[in-house]
């Protein structure tokens, strides 16, 4: 009986074509490396600044939008293991939901996390265009089953594309009259505002960064500081005709 188990294991972790690992027995996974044994260096870095500086506002946005909501993972180049045996992916920005709070993140292994992520985003550039349009499409439809899948080109601002999984295949994601694209994910629209890709609200409302959002309360405490000067101006003059 147990000659048979682990022939079995052994069956799994060997296929020709290794599918994802989700909900396997434990007898399965039971020794197999843990996120804290794998970890991840890219293979493909972010490839300038401005890839880098659009990875960083994504990530921001999505935190103001779902940061104090408890089991969400919102990270970028997080290497995503989906098969012991297969290299991990390692998207520029990554959602997750359902997921145990931990305090760091090496890595990301479905048998370990028993899901995968919901969201993914991808930034094009000339180095990893055509592995983001096919093998990595690929991985996050076959492998990861990703519900919802974008990628955008920051140096290319028209070039956004997304797919939602629907039976198993990727559909496009049909953009409003903006071109905007609606996650049903995360309750929010991705569409390009002065050529950055940016998160805008059910309502069509651009989200702010913390800057930003600053920047707003400033004008508007600037604006009413100067219309109790403008009342207090006026009320003086009144009382001086008086």
């Amino acid at each position: 009986m147990a000659r048979d188990l682990l022939d079995r294991k052994e069956e799994l972790v060997s296929e020709s074509v290794p599918k994802p690992v989700y909900g396997l027995p434990e007898w399965v996974v039971a020794g197999w490396p843990t996120e804290e044994d794998l970890g991840v260096e890219d293979d493909q870095p972010v490839q300038s600044k401005r890839h880098r500086n659009q990875a960083d506002l994504l990530l921001h946005l999505i935190e103001r939008v779902w940061g104090d909501h408890p089991g969400v993972l919102i990270a970028g180049d997080l290497g995503v293991y989906y098969h012991p045996t297969e290299p991990p992916v390692a998207p520029d920005v990554m959602v997750a939901f359902g997921i145990k709070p931990k305090e760091d993140w090496p890595s990301f292994a479905v048998w370990e996390e028993g899901k995968g992520p919901e969201v993914v985003i991808e930034l094009l550039s000339r180095s990893n265009q055509n592995k983001d349009r096919t093998t990595n499409y690929e991985i996050y439809q076959q492998r990861l089953h990703v519900p919802e899948y974008f990628w955008f080109d920051p140096l290319n601002p028209s070039e956004l594309r997304g797919f939602r999984l629907r039976g198993g295949q990727y559909e496009a994601i049909v953009p409003d009259e903006q071109g905007r694209l609606w996650s049903e994910a995360l309750g929010v629209w991705f569409g390009v505002h002065e050529r950055w890709l940016r998160l805008y609200d059910r309502e069509g409302n651009l989200v702010p960064t913390g800057d930003e959002l600053a920047q707003q309360e400033r004008a508007a405490r600037e604006a009413a500081e100067a219309e109790v000067a403008r009342l207090r101006e006026e009320l003086a003059r009144l009382k001086a005709k008086g």
